[in-house]
């Protein structure tokens, strides 16, 4: 299966906070207005004024994939990583492993959720047409994220939160 890799971009400083990506992800997934059904979190770093969007980075070798008891984490077509709930048993490895804190627990089935990217939608990711005012969250191909500029922005986050 050849994979379309496609990546959200996360633009901290754009992010206000304003929840509209969390409320359009509970809603496209699950149907309903509700921010413990988000696959997106958003961390807020009140004492810096830092609001940090968190989702699924769909890393290439994906630890999360790799430490799963059951295989329920997957690469799907689009290149997120995704739980397949019918085997998922909740025990949360993925979650304690991931090194970004993507998958989030669904406090209804105990089984962790990733972004999929909205993978079944052709306009794309639910919680980046939500953020198009701000433009904190955005969808670019692969070659545009390059691992070093991943790297650098992480780097600037460390020192912050350091």
């Amino acid at each position: 299966m050849e994979t379309r890799r496609e990546q959200l971009r996360i633009d901290p400083k754009k992010c206000t906070a304003c929840h509209r990506c969390t409320i359009a992800c509970s809603m496209k997934h699950h149907g309903t207005v509700n921010p413990h059904l988000s696959r997106i979190k958003i961390l807020q770093f009140k004492n810096q004024e830092l609001n940090v969007p968190v989702i699924c980075m769909a890393c290439e070798n994906a630890p999360c994939i790799k430490v799963c008891p059951m295989n329920a984490r997957t690469k799907a077509s689009n290149g997120s990583v995704v739980t397949n709930t019918e085997v998922c048993i909740g025990c949360r490895a993925c979650m304690y492993i991931c090194p970004v804190s993507g998958p989030a627990e669904n406090p209804y089935t105990g089984q962790t959720m990733t972004c999929d990217m909205c993978k079944d939608d052709e306009a794309g990711p639910w919680c980046v047409t939500a953020c198009q005012y701000e433009g904190a969250l955005t969808m670019h191909e692969n070659d545009s994220l390059t691992t070093e500029t991943a790297r650098q922005q992480a780097g600037r986050f460390r020192k912050i939160y350091s």
